[in-house]
């Protein structure tokens, strides 16, 4: 199964879960977060801001020694979808056959992403994982834990 369609499927898992632990989830990334960081994900849509806190600990799991910057990446990976507002049937269409150009612009989250986190001052290392620039053991992780592997 391809990359997109396995992510596909684990967000649609995702969507029908209640989301009760916005209070918990908030303290969990501000225990890993700067306060600008903090703001952009604060940015992000509730079911988002749900589904980055479960990355972030499959991939704390997967990869105990992460730095914080790594850490930080996993809690924003999604940040850029908080540029482009789509509904979650638009979103699931967008990551199969974007129609329009808001699909597309949805579809290059990465780099919005990695553009928000720029801007706003945040690190390298951060970035530069948000972006899917890297291909090294940590973007792996990451890339699985968002997958819902671990």
């Amino acid at each position: 199964m391809s990359h997109r369609v396995r992510h596909l499927v684990a967000r649609f898992r995702e969507m029908g879960l209640p989301v009760t632990t916005e209070d918990d989830d908030a303290r969990f990334a501000a225990r890993i977060l700067s306060p600008t960081e903090m703001r952009l994900w604060a940015s992000m849509d509730v079911v988002d801001r749900r589904h980055s806190v479960d990355v972030t600990r499959r991939f704390i799991a997967q990869l105990p020694g992460a730095s914080r910057d790594e850490t930080a990446a996993a809690l924003l990976h999604d940040v850029g979808k908080s540029a482009v507002r789509l509904g979650r049937i638009g979103r699931s269409i967008a990551t199969l056959v974007p129609l329009t150009a808001t699909m597309r612009r949805y579809r290059d989250h990465e780099r919005i992403g990695a553009d928000m986190l720029r801007d706003a001052g945040v690190n390298g290392r951060t970035i530069e994982l948000v972006a899917g620039a890297a291909n090294d053991e940590v973007a792996r992780r990451l890339r699985s834990a968002d997958d819902g592997d671990g």
